[in-house]
């Protein structure tokens, strides 16, 4: 039988753990069938800004994202990812609070160097 892993969320949270199971598999581990359910339309968990509220097209309550210009109340670099620095996304440094598009911005480089994408169901 073929074990299966279903992750909640393509936030940070999400998106690490695909990672994990990734670098599992390059290091030659057997992982298990992966699919991700994210119910938004696109990966980014609350950074992914909208500015819709209430119910969405399914009647489904709209997810609370963070305020379009919120700033990181934590520093960047203990929400770095352990194998993709901003540094490497950017091209330089940046400041240690980054602002929410900052920070989105770098997740989704994230995932697209990743390529799970496919892993995820929108």
């Amino acid at each position: 039988m073929t074990k299966r892993v279903a992750i909640i969320g393509a936030g940070p949270s999400g998106l690490a753990q695909m990672r994990a199971f990734q670098s599992a598999a390059a290091k030659g581990a057997e992982i298990p069938e992966i699919v991700c359910f994210e119910k938004q339309s696109n990966w980014g968990g609350l950074w992914n800004y909208t500015w819709r509220t209430g119910l969405d097209k399914f009647g489904e309550p709209v997810h609370g994202s963070m305020y379009r210009y919120l700033w990181s109340n934590g520093p960047k670099e203990g929400l770095e990812f352990a194998d993709y620095s901003f540094e490497e996304h950017f091209g330089k440094q940046i400041a240690s609070y980054p602002p929410r598009a900052v920070l989105f911005d770098y997740i989704q480089g994230r995932v697209e160097k990743a390529g799970v994408r496919d892993w995820i169901r929108f």
